[in-house]
Formats: C-alpha cells, sequence, structure tokens
C-alpha cells in the first residue's frame, strides 16, 4: 500500500453501519443481550457470503450475508450500542484508511423488528458521530435506508418516522437490500414523499439485476441524486450515455461481493472508468468481507491500473456527491487539494508502480 495514497483524506458514501462492527465488539453485545452467535464471531465473519474453495468446503457451516447482517442487528438494542459503533466505525475508517468523512446507512426496520424504536437507533448514532467529530476531528452524514424486501407502506411509514424525529445528521433515505426482491417503482411514493421532506436520495441499483431500467428509475422516478453499485448499466449503451451526460456518480465497491463474482465486478469498474463514467470507491461492508477503504483504492492501482489522475477524481467525486452542507463539502475538498498539492511529484510517481489493466 503507498502511503501516499494512505495518507490522503477520503470520503466514504457507501457503507453500511452494521457492516462495520467489529466482531470482537458483536461478541460483546451478543453476551450482553443475551443473543446466542452460532459461531465466535470472529469464525462467523471468515465465514460470511463466500463460495468456499473445495479445501474449505468441510469446515463449514457457511452463512449468506443478509443473515449474519440481521444477527448482527438483533444484538444493536440500546442507544449507547449505537453510539459505540457508529464511533467505532469512524475511528477505523479514519485509523486504517484516511477516511475523514462517512455516510453511514442504518436500517431502521432491522432493528424495529427487535423493538428497537427509530428514535433509539438515530439518536445513538447521532452521539457517536459527535464524539468522533470531538474526539477525532472527523465527520459523518446518516442515511436512512429502506429495505426493499419490505412493503411500500412499510417505506411510507419510516420516511413518516423520520420525519417526525428530525435529527440533523440524517439526511438521506436509500433503498437496499436484494434487488431482485423490491424493483424500485414499488417506493416512487416514499422517495418521493423524502423529497418533500427536504431529505436526499440514493438507491442501490443495477447490482443484481441485468438490465440498466432499474437505474433509470432509480434517478427519473424515485429522484435519486447518486446510484450505489450499478455496474449494470454496462448493458445498454443508450443509458451509459445518458449517466454521462448527467455526471452521475456510481458508488462502487470493488470486495463487498461473492468471489466468484468479484472479477466480473472490478472488470466492470474498469469498464466504467474507460466509459467516462463518474465513480467513488467505497467500503460497503468493510468488517464483513472484510476490506477497507484503502484496500479498495488499492485493488483498483494493482488489478484495474487506476492512475494517479484517476484516483484523484474518484476522490474528488466522493466530495461532489456527498450529502453535506457547502461548508463541509468545502472544507473537504480544501483538505484534499492541499493534501494532493503537498504530494506533488511522488504522487504522479505512483503511475509507474501500476502494472494492471488500463495503465
Amino acid at each position: 500500500m503507498s502511503q501516499i495514497l494512505l495518507a490522503l483524506p477520503k470520503t466514504d458514501l457507501h457503507v453500511h453501519l452494521i457492516g462495520c462492527v467489529r466482531a470482537s465488539t458483536l461478541e460483546e453485545l451478543a453476551a450482553r443481550h443475551g443473543v446466542p452467535l452460532p459461531l465466535p464471531a470472529s469464525d462467523l465473519y471468515a465465514r460470511i457470503n463466500s463460495d468456499p474453495t473445495p479445501e474449505e468446503s468441510g469446515r463449514g457451516p457457511w452463512f449468506p450475508l443478509l443473515r449474519i447482517y440481521e444477527l448482527i442487528g438483533s444484538c444493536l438494542r440500546e442507544r449507547e450500542d449505537f453510539a459505540r459503533v457508529t464511533y467505532e466505525a469512524l475511528e477505523d475508517g479514519l485509523t486504517e484508511s484516511g477516511t475523514v468523512y462517512q455516510e453511514l446507512a442504518i436500517s431502521p426496520t432491522v432493528h424495529l423488528g427487535h423493538k428497537v424504536a427509530y428514535a433509539t437507533v438515530a439518536r445513538g448514532v447521532q452521539m457517536g458521530i459527535e464524539h468522533a467529530r470531538e474526539a477525532l476531528g472527523v465527520d459523518a452524514r446518516v442515511i436512512a435506508a429502506i429495505n426493499r424486501e419490505d412493503s411500500p407502506a412499510s417505506a411510507l411509514a419510516l420516511v413518516d418516522e423520520i420525519t417526525r424525529n428530525p435529527i440533523p445528521e440524517v439526511v438521506a433515505v436509500g433503498l437496499d437490500f436484494d434487488e431482485r426482491k423490491g424493483p424500485p417503482q414499488r417506493f416512487i411514493e416514499a422517495f418521493r414523499r423524502a423529497g418533500t421532506a427536504g431529505l436526499h436520495r440514493t438507491a442501490h441499483a443495477g447490482e443484481h439485476v441485468a438490465g440498466a431500467a432499474n437505474v433509470l428509475t432509480c434517478l427519473d422516478e424515485l429522484g435519486c441524486e447518486r446510484i450505489d453499485h450499478g455496474y449494470h448499466i454496462l448493458r445498454d449503451p443508450a443509458v451509459v450515455s445518458e449517466c454521462r451526460r448527467r455526471r452521475t456518480v456510481f458508488n462502487v465497491a470493488l470486495t463487498t461481493s461473492r468471489r466468484t463474482l468479484r472479477p466480473w465486478r472490478r472488470e466492470s469498474v474498469r469498464e466504467m472508468l474507460d466509459q467516462g463514467l463518474r465513480i467513488s470507491l467505497n467500503s460497503d461492508d468493510p468488517k464483513l468481507f472484510p476490506t477497507t477503504l484503502a484496500n479498495e483504492f488499492e485493488i483498483a492501482r494493482r488489478d484495474l491500473g487506476l492512475r494517479a489522475s484517476e484516483a484523484a477524481d474518484i476522490l474528488r467525486n466522493g466530495i461532489d456527491a456527498a450529502f453535506c452542507d457547502k461548508r463541509t463539502s468545502a472544507g473537504l475538498s480544501q483538505r484534499l487539494e492541499s493534501a494532493l498539492r503537498e504530494a506533488g511529484s511522488e504522487w504522479e510517481a505512483l503511475d509507474h508502480g501500476n502494472g494492471g489493466a488500463g495503465a
């Protein structure tokens, strides 16, 4: 890992709070709240969402990502729990990757299923952000994600709950979980209501569905300002052209996928860049796969031949697409440009170390 690349201030716009929970923290919270774990947390994390190799197949069981996601969610019960995991997510982002700003996606209906009120979740996350601002000098905002496997009525109820409990850090709604089980058109009314309330909007689209239609639906009907993932957009040149024209930012991640899909995903991201689409790199569920944001940049540099100029543009895209106020955005931009100027010729020299495609 280049120390120059590691040191650059970064934003992480596509990162799920539950996916940031440390294994050691999960062990403690599960014990506190009496939630049985099928394996010790460190072993559990090692068996998430991966197709085992022949050598590994006898060392199961193996667990789907969303099952573990629900399990971790069941261990977060009190406001202090959410404050703790939020602070730890921001601390890990800073120390492991130089991440100075994150947009943490929370999944309120997961917690509502365990009788944890939305206000408990949101105020706990707010406490963690405030602590991290003071202690670490980092910042964050919150995206309240609609579970697309829930009903449209549940989505509307969540939007109403957000607006009844305004918290400055909660600035947006998202749409996540399995894209194949919840097409975006089911949530048009909820997203329009969120927009009327002044909330930003984003959605996972083009991740699981082989086609670009979901991306356009999210942009045109849901009013999304950016897209999470979006790889399948490459199947439709007309949609690629339209998103290039609109300068849509796609928040991509290189590691958070089954092992067999990772090469395809990485090739897709390289093609998105070559097609002139704007991307930001993100960690998604860093503790569960595992990865870090710095690791995502290193993968892009090593395997995708990411050039220094491309990396700089990706970092700028992350600031441009952030759901923060203009003052915060300007501060992030100033901090990044100052770091790039300070790196100078050493930053440009990173290109000479690239051996991957596109170099």
